[in-house]
């Protein structure tokens, strides 16, 4: 028997809540985008939807949540960095995910200003500093499509405490990584 659910089918509860498990059950992998406001204010959010869009014209695209406390930042300054985060970032990473620990993102020492005063995580794999080029709405969120301007490789991270995390489930996993 086909147990497909149609939006057009069935009631929106139904829908919305088979197609939360059915997105849940994919790997994304997770980052912590940062930006600040034209006071100089730090804001950031864990984001899973920041994907690389092109090397010809070095970009990256990340959908938000228009409701996300960070989105007026972004909007503002037309600045964000994408931190690639790694295991030993896990206690940071939960401070972005929750909103009663939003005046504490940023209480670690492990920020530091980055290429237009975008706070970068030293920890961080890969930093990303991008400028907003162009934007796109669509339901509840808002595309960023912002140019690479600057990167931050992070080179000196311990075998072992390099393993990127990833969504899945509804939360964070580590992805070991590969011999």
């Amino acid at each position: 028997m086909y147990n497909a659910v149609s939006h057009f089918q069935s009631d929106e509860i139904e829908f919305s809540e088979k197609l939360r498990k059915g997105l849940r059950s994919s790997a994304i992998s997770v980052s912590l985008l940062t930006t600040r406001d034209l006071q100089g204010i730090y804001h950031g959010l864990a984001v899973t939807g920041a994907v690389p869009l092109s090397t010809s014209l070095p970009s990256i695209m990340v959908a938000i949540n228009r409701s996300a406390s960070s989105y007026p930042a972004i909007q503002e300054s037309n600045l964000y960095c994408i931190n690639q985060i790694t295991s030993r970032d896990m206690e940071i990473l939960d401070r972005f995910c929750r909103r009663d620990m939003r005046a504490r993102r940023f209480a670690s020492c492990s920020w530091r200003p980055g290429l237009h005063g975008l706070p970068y995580l030293e920890t961080a794999k890969t930093s990303f500093f991008c400028r907003v080029l162009g934007t796109h709405d669509y339901g509840d969120h808002t595309v960023f499509v912002g140019r690479i301007e600057g990167i931050r490789l992070g080179d000196n991270l311990e075998p072992g405490h390099a393993d990127p995390i990833i969504w899945i489930n509804g939360a964070p996993a580590r992805l070991a990584e590969r011999q």
